[in-house]
């Protein structure tokens, strides 16, 4: 039997782990009073650009363009029928996948776009993560290779 979905809360940790090397700045921020249940994340991609990321039911999205900047958290807190956040809550849990099938999303009537990981909302806002990204990657199948001609 597989292990139960994660928390948002321990996606944002997450978070924090696995792309802290390929970003300036990342870390959790205090929740919003008002919307305790969405976990917050500072990051800084490569290119000096500052983020306040939402990470819930629908995904993760961009709601402040520096660091705490909370102008777009009021429009993620409608993603979701009342009835089934409401849900979500009492279960502790959700899959980001049952919500977004595919890397991204965007609500047109708040213009709110939705990436179903960190990676992807990386790869479309940063250049840099994503040419680092592509050299782990080709360091890693390098040391494979090696490995492979050696036995």
């Amino acid at each position: 039997m597989g292990s139960p979905p994660k928390t948002l809360q321990e996606i944002a940790e997450d978070i924090s782990r696995d792309v802290g090397n390929k970003v300036k700045y990342v870390a959790l921020r205090p929740a919003d009073p008002e919307f305790p249940d969405i976990p917050l994340v500072n990051l800084t991609t490569l290119e000096d650009r500052q983020f306040c990321v939402a990470i819930t039911t629908c995904g993760l999205c961009i709601i402040g363009h520096a660091h705490d900047l909370l102008e777009g958290l009021a429009h993620v807190t409608r993603d979701l029928p009342r009835d089934q956040a409401d849900q979500d809550r009492k279960h502790g849990h959700v899959k980001l996948s049952q919500q977004v099938s595919i890397a991204s999303a965007v609500f047109e009537e708040v213009n709110v776009q939705y990436y179903e990981t960190i990676y992807s909302l990386l790869d479309a806002v940063s250049p840099m993560y994503r040419a680092a990204f592509c050299s782990e990657l080709s360091d890693k199948l390098l040391v494979l290779q090696q490995s492979q001609n050696d036995n």
